[in-house]
């Protein structure tokens, strides 16, 4: 039994020849397609890092002011926990006007959060990714301390007014309060430090310190 093979109309050469055509045609469609897909995100990519600089600009003013204002809220902790000790044996002054400062807390990842749903990110270059992932990571770090810290603080405002009123039980939680003060202080100024640095890696500028909340944080009481 022989096996025929179907020719072709116009001849083998010709058959191969608008099969070529075909393939072609197809590389090049492919390779169109993945073109625009290729521009669609290089824009999406640009668009979103536009997003994060703009809200890490924001967030940088936090973290500018909280390195500067470091040693300010160290020497007011260091003023509250001299009135806490007077008070304890009710030598303290008369009268204290409140002790909470500005501590800021207006910390923002909004941008991040839509980059991330909108699978943005899985296109951005390694090492940017990497430094953007770190800064983000350490805002919601920094953010559970300041949360902390606000509470703490909380504890300590109990010596406004007459600070001679208060009993063993509010001089002992001062104590403690003070003391996660200082220990919050110095995380939140030290991961804000390294949080700037990041920021300078990434290109975006990093705001000064605004000075009248530093002279507010730094006025004595």
């Amino acid at each position: 039994m022989h096996f025929h093979l179907p020719k072709p109309l116009h001849g083998w050469r010709e058959f191969a020849g608008e099969v070529g055509i075909i393939v072609v045609g197809v590389l090049i469609a492919l390779a169109a397609e993945q073109l625009v897909e290729s521009l669609h995100w290089r824009a999406e990519v640009r668009d979103a890092k536009a997003a994060l600089s703009q809200d890490m600009a924001q967030t940088n003013r936090v973290f500018a002011y909280r390195v500067a204002a470091h040693d300010c809220v160290a020497r007011r902790l260091d003023r509250i926990g001299e009135i806490t000790e007077e008070s304890a044996e009710h030598k303290g002054p008369p009268s204290v006007v409140d002790v909470f400062p500005d501590i800021g807390n207006a910390l923002s990842k909004s941008a991040w959060e839509t980059s991330r749903a909108g699978q943005v990110l899985q296109h951005f270059d390694r090492k940017s990714l990497g430094l953007y992932s770190v800064y983000y990571m350490q805002v919601d770090n920094v953010g559970a301390f300041m949360m902390r810290e606000g509470d703490d603080w909380g504890v300590l405002r109990v010596l406004r007014g007459n600070p001679n009123r208060l009993g063993p039980a509010d001089i002992a939680a001062m104590r403690v309060a003070l003391e996660h003060a200082y220990f919050e202080n110095d995380i939140i100024a030290g991961i804000a430090a390294d949080e700037l640095g990041y920021s300078r890696a990434l290109g975006i500028s990093v705001p000064q310190a605004d000075r009248s909340r530093l002279a507010t944080v730094c006025r004595r009481f």
